[in-house]
């Protein structure tokens, strides 16, 4: 009995068998003689055509363009699909289009006969120009695609874009700005402000990697008065999460680089860099940016906080790979580190650098984490301490040490002047070897009790601390002042509300009560003991004055709103 179902198993095994080859057989090598055979295309597809069109087939940004398409088939091919751009269509027809980039416009034919998918297809295309100038507001359509349109596609020589009062999301896109001569700014009535947190640019993607939202190559870029959100509201874990806001890598076009601005913005919870700046030296020995060309690169005006990740980046700012960089007028708070620096770039012929001026520190962030695995068992309870907060990377490592870069060639000039660092927790500076130039520390506050608590320099790899290149710090620094503990207030931009003010003794701020935020007045030596605020000139805004003996005295100068110079009180219009 056994044999006998086996028997039947084996006939139906080898009948299904030779069925397939049978069928098989049609398939591939059938007669050509049966118009109807599946061995030959199918004659829907041998038949058809298929026309499409554009009219016009380049529009400006806004205007329509009229697409048609017709598609011929042989009676009998009902079966057959007809799509434009993945929709189901009619066999022809015509609708008009608006698009917000460039966009290829596919129609598309497919059948599945006798198990067989079979498709082909005609595409036209519209060209998409812009306006020098494109606005985007909360009623632009498609918004991100317009913009990604004119930031980048754009042909134009000079090409501007506006945000709005909006909210974008670019989740899943990284730009790429390789033109000159292009900028992204804030309208007027929306951008950021001491009552005004800006349009708002953001991504929810964490694992990024190293990639940035924006990357900068072209020269004369200007990016301001939005805010710019990464994904990482905590502190950021592994490579996978060091996340960029912008990243500053010039083109390897003869040349220095000129007027690259990032200004008066908000950019916050990106774990690896808010803003780096890196140089090219494939056309030049020192590359792009360089030492004797300060302003090149202007990263001036903004607000950068909660940059953070355990024991990666988490900078605010960071010049590396022989890049220089003006950093100046901007608050830092809650970085790992506010300013960050790589020795030099992969080649070791060009050294990084910057001039970090007039800038203000707060008390929060430099927390750092180890990531061995012994510890992060613990959840990092046991091996996590405070750093510094402006620092410059070594080009070498102690023998027992592969990855911090902590001795050697150390950048090469390092400018840090009239910043202001209320930052405690750890070392406020340190210079991680012997600077290539020069490391100045010129006429800043410490909240720091003393030198040696505020800023530390290595030297060379092995004992002793072969410093040969000692930080230059001047005698004009100021150590143990709190000057937020000793806060003035007056309405800085005249519409009713009070500001707090505070005079650090190198500048001037101002901190709204409606976004919470500082924002840079002026550089000023003056404390607030010796000055005076209220509307001095007779308008609504409060300015600042050298306090009197006595309170009905005149001052004979005053700053007018705390933003300018000393001012004759002559110049008042009566």
């Amino acid at each position: 009995m056994k044999r006998i179902v086996f028997l039947g198993f084996w006939l139906i095994a080898c009948g299904t068998l030779l069925v397939g080859v049978w069928a098989n057989g049609q398939m591939l090598g059938g007669s050509s003689s049966d118009p109807d055979s599946e061995t030959e295309p199918s004659r829907c597809f041998n038949e058809a055509t298929i026309r499409v069109t554009a009219s016009p087939s380049t529009v400006t940004l806004g205007q329509s363009s009229v697409v048609s398409w017709s598609v011929g088939l042989p009676n009998g091919c009902s079966a057959v699909h007809v799509r434009l751009n993945g929709e189901a269509v009619a066999t022809s027809g015509s609708r008009s289009v608006s698009p917000s980039r460039s966009t290829t416009y596919t129609v598309r034919i497919s059948e599945t006969r006798l198990g067989v998918y079979a498709e082909k297809s005609e595409s036209t295309r519209v060209e998409v120009a812009y306006p020098p100038r494109v606005v985007i507001d909360p009623n632009t359509l498609n918004p991100v695609q317009v913009l990604i349109g004119a930031l980048v596609d754009s042909t134009n020589d000079e090409q501007t874009v506006e945000l709005g009062c909006v909210d974008l999301d670019l989740t899943g896109h990284s730009l790429d700005i390789n033109r000159d001569n292009r900028s992204l700014i804030a309208s007027p009535d929306c951008a950021r402000g001491p009552r005004r947190l800006g349009p708002r640019i953001f991504v929810t993607d964490k694992n990024r990697g190293r990639s940035a939202l924006f990357m900068i190559r072209g020269d004369n870029i200007r990016f301001s008065g939005f805010r710019l959100q990464g994904p990482t509201s905590g502190i950021g874990q592994g490579d996978d999460n060091k996340e960029k806001g912008i990243l500053i890598s010039p083109l390897p076009a003869t040349g220095p680089i000129h007027n690259i601005e990032i200004s008066n913005m908000e950019i916050f919870h990106w774990s690896g860099v808010g803003v780096q700046v890196d140089d090219n030296v494939d056309m030049a020995e020192r590359g792009r940016l360089f030492n004797t060309n300060v302003g090149a690169v202007r990263i001036r005006n903004n607000y950068f906080h909660h940059n953070r990740h355990g024991a990666g980046e988490g900078y605010g700012v960071s010049s590396t790979a022989g890049a220089y960089v003006l950093i100046e007028q901007n608050v830092f708070d809650e970085n790992r580190h506010a300013i960050a620096g790589g020795s030099k770039n992969s080649k070791g012929n060009d050294y990084s650098g910057y001039t970090a001026r007039d800038n203000l520190i707060l008390s929060g962030g430099g927390k750092h984490c180890s990531e061995f695995f012994l510890f992060a068992l613990t959840g990092w309870r046991f091996n996590c301490w405070q750093t510094h907060q402006i620092d410059m990377h070594g080009d070498k490592n102690e023998w027992y040490s592969s990855h911090n870069w902590q001795c050697g060639t150390a950048g090469e000039t390092i400018i840090i002047q009239r910043n202001t660092i209320l930052y405690t927790s750890g070392l406020a500076i340190k210079i991680r070897g012997n600077p290539a130039d020069k490391a100045v520390v010129d006429g800043n506050v410490f909240k720091h009790k003393s030198r040696s608590d505020a800023i530390v320099q290595n030297g060379e790899c092995g004992w002793g601390d072969d410093i040969t290149n000692p930080i230059d710090v001047r005698p004009n620094n100021v150590f143990k002042a709190d000057p937020i503990t000793e806060l003035g207030s007056g309405d800085f931009f005249g519409d009713g509300k009070q500001d707090q003010f505070m005079a650090t003794g190198v500048t001037w701020w101002a901190k709204s009560p409606t976004t919470l935020q500082w924002r840079y007045l002026n550089t000023m030596p003056e404390r607030l003991p010796q000055l005076q605020l209220g509307k001095i000139d007779g308008d609504t805004v409060c300015d600042v004055a050298p306090r009197t003996r006595r309170p009905e005295i005149r001052p004979e100068k005053y700053s007018k709103g705390g933003t300018t110079p000393w001012l004759p009180l002559n110049v008042i219009k009566q």
